[in-house]
């Protein structure tokens, strides 16, 4: 028989002191909230900060759009992450916490090794792989709570925590971008690095004391064993895993919603990479201002998403709510681009930008509570991890090439080509069926 070492007294004394996560509602959305934060954090640097940061010095439109695609492609890569987090884990300490600790250790180091470099805002290439490689820990992150949720989340939880999730992720971005926002007026990247790492190595102190079911391992070196659930949901093999995966896409109607992810996300990748230059080379405003404003607009679209959407969904229905976001979005972009040459000042950006964002978290919310309808727990982190990875490239996709876009056509016809992919986004949804019913049509 297998002998286990003694759990650390100062962590675990052997009694359940601390609830698993599996056991406590309120521990289990305390940890997912605080975990998506983290998230924001990066996303906050990497599409709020640093953007602004740059087209202060001078950066242009295609730089900024390099940059911002360039950090968020990993995102687009999260089926990988789940295909590898569905095949390995280790087993005594649930599916997906092992996973979770090991990709906040390399958030913190990958921080501390940008304060270490300190490039300047002329070395685009530089910060973009260190926000290319931050959001690579971000992601394994993502992929394991994200499983982790469809694993131990009940049912009837699940548009709630969905609707805390997204919100606790823009509260991260928002505070992200207006703090890193200030101090990077002085150029002062270690700084912003040391005291975004230090941060997230307090919280993920915190989020480690707690097990994901009871009995299992809180740290390699302490006693425990994996539990019933997890030896069953664990594959050893890839070919169940990729049979599940193939088995789901088979239905067209899934293929349809899969594209209408990656269009749904054009608002988003319109957010992450115009704004910058439009607001400081176009406006007059200064990198701060526009971080501030970018992180205020987040801090709103989070707390209204965590408080309206899942009664909106309950109310309107999943559906009704999805096209009703959609036609918001596409009528936002169209009155932009139509007005954009007559304004005089930031007035109407400020309005359609706080617009968009809302509507296109609200957006995201829901088309996600569908996908989660319809994965199936064993293979949980890869088909959701798919779910998520078209949109994020498509956000990737879209950024990266908006730059382009403004720089041949002007800002206006890229507030027009967000109209134009969102009405296909749109189409698409409704030949996927979101929203019906009875999700099994999707999925069968």
């Amino acid at each position: 028989m297998t002998q286990y070492a003694p759990e650390i007294p100062v962590l675990d004394t052997g009694r359940t002191t601390i609830p698993a996560l599996s056991e406590n509602r309120h521990m289990r959305f305390a940890a997912i909230i605080l975990l998506y934060f983290m998230q924001g954090v990066v996303i906050g640097l990497s599409t709020i900060a640093i953007p602004a940061w740059l087209a202060a010095r001078g950066a242009s439109p295609i730089e900024i759009g390099g940059f911002v695609g360039t950090a968020l492609l990993p995102w687009s890569l999260k089926l990988f992450n789940g295909l590898i987090m569905d095949r390995f884990t280790y087993r005594p300490m649930g599916r997906r916490r092992s996973w979770i600790l090991a990709a906040q250790a390399m958030m913190i180091a990958t921080l501390f090794a940008l304060a270490i470099a300190a490039p300047s805002a002329g070395q685009v290439a530089m910060l973009a792989g260190f926000c290319f490689t931050l959001n690579l820990c971000a992601t394994f992150n993502d992929v394991a709570v994200d499983g982790m949720t469809v694993d131990l989340v009940p049912e009837e939880e699940r548009t709630a925590i969905n609707g805390f999730m997204f919100a606790s992720q823009a509260v991260g971005i928002s505070v992200s971008g207006f703090l890193a926002g200030q101090m990077l007026v002085n150029d002062d990247i270690s700084a912003t690095a040391i005291i975004f790492g230090a941060f997230i190595a307090v919280v993920s102190l915190f989020i480690s004391i707690f097990r994901e079911r009871p009995g299992e391992r809180l740290f390699p070196w302490t006693g425990g064993r994996p539990s019933a659930e997890c030896t069953a949901r664990q594959h050893t093999a890839w070919l169940p895993i990729l049979k599940g995966i193939f088995r789901s896409l088979r239905s067209p109607l899934t293929l349809l919603f899969l594209i209408a992810t990656g269009l749904s996300q054009a608002t988003f990748a319109f957010l992450d990479a115009v704004p910058p230059t439009l607001t400081v080379q176009q406006l007059g405003w200064g990198s701060d201002d526009y971080s501030s404003f970018a992180s205020l607009v987040s801090l709103i679209a989070a707390i209204v998403s965590a408080t309206m959407v899942p009664f909106i969904v309950r109310w309107a229905g999943l559906r009704r709510t999805m096209v009703t976001l959609y036609l918001i979005l596409i009528f936002a972009a169209v009155v932009a681009g139509a007005t954009f040459e007559s304004w005089q000042n930031g007035t109407i950006f400020l309005v359609i930008f706080s617009i968009q964002y809302v509507a296109g978290l609200f957006l995201s919310i829901t088309l996600i509570v569908w996908a989660m309808r319809l994965c199936d727990p064993a293979i949980a982190a890869s088909l959701f991890a798919l779910f998520m990875a078209v949109p994020n490239l498509g956000r990737a996709l879209i950024a990266g090439s908006s730059g382009w876009v403004v720089e041949g056509s002007g800002y206006a016809m890229a507030y027009y080509g967000v109209a134009a992919l969102s009405l296909i986004g749109l189409l698409f949804c409704l030949l996927a069926r979101v929203g019906t019913d009875d999700p099994a049509l999707a999925a069968d």
